[in-house]
């Protein structure tokens, strides 16, 4: 493993901020990756070094003043030490061409130690020849404060001796600085015998170079007594004489030059004559082809050749092609307000106008034009689909009017048909219509607008741009943008909050417009799509964004009420056509269409109004919507108890004639209730375990609640349905053919209404046991505890009874706790123990003997009955 970093040397030893600086020591890290620090004097300079070798770092000196070390981190050593120092000086009076750098070669320079070898750090040698105690420097700080502007290095042009001394010799005796002079004379006085050296080695070359100097003196005194002390005037003058003589000679030559010039001209103009007379005529033709730059052509042609004549027959038909062009001018203008044109026509109509030189800025107007249409467009499309809203007779007045769409198919399909609109669009509401309309107009005819008002400000207009009216595009922008998101508002989300609503339309279908949010979401995705393929502002985007958002809240919202609705009604297409299974029992359809319902529902959420396109933010990100979705989704889940309720206890209307007794419809409700709670929710919060946002966890709890307790209400009704018929006959079939337990005959087998008691169970016990083997040992235990209930007061109300009487309650008692055993709990134990308490206990061998007889013959002739109870899981 390496050792720690080790910095021993730096090149340059100060400079200013920014000032290249290479590091140099140990163990310096094995990779740029590998470094974690490069620190000089405390600042923190890793994203401005460079990783050269272990032993070599290159660095920018950081803006920090003052001196300090330089310390290097890395991975493999960690931090690392220190032995020199890098001074940061002070930058004044920087300007743009100030140099904030200095960089000196760095050399190795071996110090001479008292018997020892150099250090690895490459210090420079001493001037003054002398060892420097490292130790016995002068303080950095009070150098600092007694000479501000000056430096102890030799190589800066602010050296000074005075910081020299104290900076590297403070501790140094007179008599070696004394030595050091007289080494550094002697330095100095080598280097002058280097110079003189070099002239005796050139003495040749020195010279010659002499006797060239002399040369040129003697003739520079031999001109200036030949041709004075300015012999350049007199050339001039020399010159001017030449220049006179040769323009006499040559005046009759340019003369007859002049001349034929002057005759080429004039046949020149008269071969231009043909065009001139042609040019209105010509301008005309150009015009009825929407030819322009012809024309424009060839009348910048005509008045270059003839602008500036002054014949009277050429300014006639210059008059003549000007009103022509004039006429063409005021065309071009009329079609630019129309705005009726591409980008490219009104690029190429401006660009005429401004050859034409025409008043104003064509182009900013062409620009406010097509704002002022965007703006009408809107508002033509709002009034046009308002009318035929006013037109509509309403629903339920003649049958007319646009409704909301009617669907025949399954529940699962009608929150599928919330995404697809009818084929019809009699069908569909106005609003609706006109949302579709709006969007398809805007997603075309807005980025027009948009691209007409970049081309201004990039100059592809042919004008030069008022870049103090980018203010006024932002905001035509942003009003177009706001109107439209407005407008949308108002047809597809009446109760949203809109500032002056009537400006935007009342709708009379508004109401009709939750069933088709999902739809007018996607076509307002379509024109956002659009929109962001433009590159519009940030700003402008958010209001479209928002509008999505809102349009995605309201659709979750009613798609999950809408959920709730059809569930609510649900129990309407109950067919009581069971499922059976040996895991669930008999279970109707109901509850998988209540799952198909939720699941389609969910599926669509997650693909349309959950998925996150074109910058669009989550939905569920913000507080009050996830806690109102969670609460929804708790709605949805809890909505199907009520379903079963209806369908299990109320009177309602049916497609199906054949409703079952309310007992099997309890315990199909009750068993629909169960496989409900198990299977059915959970597999709902299954599906929704993906969306993070959502925390279901209450939402499932609470229904499952709910589920429990439609579970206990069903049950207790089915109990009671089925128990007070049981236990009412109890006493009237014991009391039977006025039966008294006083003049009771010597008994010969159990009583009839013990046989009924057990019979009546048995069939309890069939029609549960069709319904789901684990409702058995419930609702049995529950009638056994109820009769036992009743026959412990029927046997504690007797007042006299002989011993024949003592003995036929004994054999009636002990028969129905044989066969009713299975389904008795503590409770029915304790009931009957308390049944027996009145009764003699039987002394007689031949009373318990009868007994028992009784019993073993009650057991086979209703084995039948016992066997179906003792066959419980």
């Amino acid at each position: 493993m390496p050792g720690a970093p080790v910095v021993s040397g730096v090149s340059p030893r100060e400079g200013f901020p920014g000032t290249k600086i290479t590091i140099r020591g140990e163990n310096l890290g094995t990779s740029q990756q590998d470094l974690i620090g490069v620190f000089v004097n405390g600042a923190d300079c890793l994203l401005i070094s460079e990783w050269r070798s272990q032993s070599k770092i290159i660095a920018l000196a950081p803006a920090k003043e003052g001196s300090g070390d330089i310390i290097v981190a890395t991975r493999s050593g960690g931090v690392g030490s220190c032995s020199v120092q890098f001074k940061i000086l002070k930058e004044h009076n920087v300007g743009p061409m100030k140099e904030t750098a200095v960089w000196v070669n760095e050399k190795y320079h071996p110090r001479r130690r008292k018997g020892g070898v150099t250090g690895v750090g490459g210090e420079a040698e001493d001037p003054l020849g002398l060892d420097v105690a490292s130790d016995s420097n002068f303080p950095k700080d009070q150098l600092t404060e007694m000479f501000p502007e000056c430096s102890g290095d030799i190589t800066s042009e602010r050296f000074d001796p005075a910081y020299f001394l104290l900076e590297h010799h403070s501790a140094t005796t007179f008599d070696d600085l004394k030595a050091g002079t007289e080494y550094l004379r002697r330095k100095v006085s080598g280097h002058n015998e280097n110079q003189l050296s070099f002239i005796k080695a050139n003495t040749n070359s020195i010279m010659d170079q002499l006797d060239t100097l002399r040369s040129i003196r003697r003739r520079y005194e031999l001109d200036r007594r030949e041709y004075g002390a300015e012999p350049t005037v007199g050339v001039e003058s020399a010159i001017f004489k030449c220049k006179e003589e040769a323009d006499k000679m040559f005046f009759d030559v340019l003369g007859r030059k002049d001349k034929a010039d002057k005759t080429r001209n004039a046949i020149t103009v008269m071969n231009r004559f043909k065009f001139l007379f042609y040019l209105p005529s010509s301008i005309r033709g150009h015009l009825n082809k929407e030819d322009y730059d012809r024309v424009i052509e060839e009348y910048e042609r005509a008045k270059a050749l003839y602008g500036n004549s002054e014949e009277p027959l050429f300014q006639a038909y210059l008059a003549e092609a000007e009103k022509g062009v004039q006429t063409m001018k005021e065309d071009l203008y009329q079609r630019i307000r129309q705005g009726v044109l591409s980008i490219d026509q009104q690029k190429k109509l401006i660009g005429c106008l401004v050859q034409l030189e025409k008043d104003g800025d064509p182009a900013w107007e062409s620009v406010q034009t097509r704002y002022r249409l965007t703006f009408q467009l809107m508002e033509n499309c709002k009034n046009a689909h308002l009318e035929k809203d006013r037109s509509l007779v309403p629903r339920g007045v003649g049958g007319g009017g646009a409704v909301a769409p009617n669907f025949v198919t399954s529940p699962a399909n009608k929150i599928r048909e919330m995404f697809t609109p009818p084929d019809d669009i009699d069908k569909i509401p106005q609003n609706v219509l006109f949302v579709e309309d709006l969007t398809e107009r805007m997603a075309v005819e807005f980025p027009e607008l948009w691209k007409l008002g970049q081309s201004y400000f990039k100059h592809e207009l042919h004008v030069e741009p008022d870049m103090g009216k980018q203010p006024v595009f932002r905001e035509m922008v942003i009003s177009s943008i706001s109107f439209f998101c407005n407008l949308v508002r108002a047809a597809a989300l009446p109760a949203a909050p809109i500032p002056n609503r009537e400006d935007y339309g009342v709708w009379k279908e508004a109401s009709n417009s939750n069933t088709w949010l999902p739809h007018c979401l996607k076509h307002v995705r379509g024109a956002y799509s659009v929109l962001i393929s433009h590159d519009l502002p940030g700003p402008v985007l958010d209001i479209v964004k928002t509008l999505t958002t809102d349009l995605r809240m309201s659709s979750l919202n009613n798609i999950l009420n809408t959920v709730v609705d059809e569930t609510y009604i649900l129990h309407e297409k109950e067919d009581w056509v069971q499922d059976m299974s040996d895991e669930h029992g008999a279970v109707t359809k109901l509850p998988k269409l209540f799952e198909c319902v939720v699941l389609e529902a969910i599926a669509l959420i997650k693909e349309v109004v959950l998925a996150i396109d074109n910058r669009e933010d989550d939905i569920l990100e913000y507080e009050t919507s996830r806690a109102g979705t969670e609460l929804l989704f708790q709605k949805v889940m809890s909505a199907f108890a009520f379903t079963l309720e209806n369908a299990a206890t109320e009177n309602y209307y049916s497609n199906q004639t054949d409703i079952p007794p309310d007992s099997k419809r309890l315990l199909l409700c009750l068993n629909n209730c169960q496989f409900t709670r198990t299977v059915v929710v959970p597999k709902i919060v299954k599906n929704l375990h993906d969306i993070e946002q959502l925390s279901l966890e209450k939402a499932a709890r609470e229904s499952v609640s709910m589920y429990t307790v439609l579970d206990h209400k069903l049950f207790d009704a089915y109990i009671e349905l089925k128990c007070e018929p049981i236990i009412a006959v109890i006493e009237h079939n014991m009391y039977m053919g006025k039966f008294d337990w006083a003049k009771c005959v010597r008994p010969a087998s159990a009583r009839n209404y013990v046989k009924e008691i057990v019979h009546s169970a048995a069939c309890v016990h069939s029609e549960v046991s069709r319904m789901g083997p684990e409702f058995v040992f419930r609702v049995m235990t529950k009638l056994v505890e109820a009769i036992c209930e009743e026959l412990n007061r029927l046997f504690c109300c007797i007042q006299r009874m002989n011993s024949n009487g003592c003995v036929q309650a004994w054999i009636d008692i002990r028969c129905v706790e044989k066969s009713l055993k299975p389904y008795m709990n503590g409770n029915s134990d304790n009931y009957m123990s308390e049944a027996v308490r009145p009764l003699l206990e039987l002394e007689k061998e031949k009373d318990v003997l009868l007994v028992q007889e009784c019993v073993t013959e009650f057991q086979a002739s209703m084995r039948r009955h016992i066997q179906c109870f003792s066959a419980k899981s």
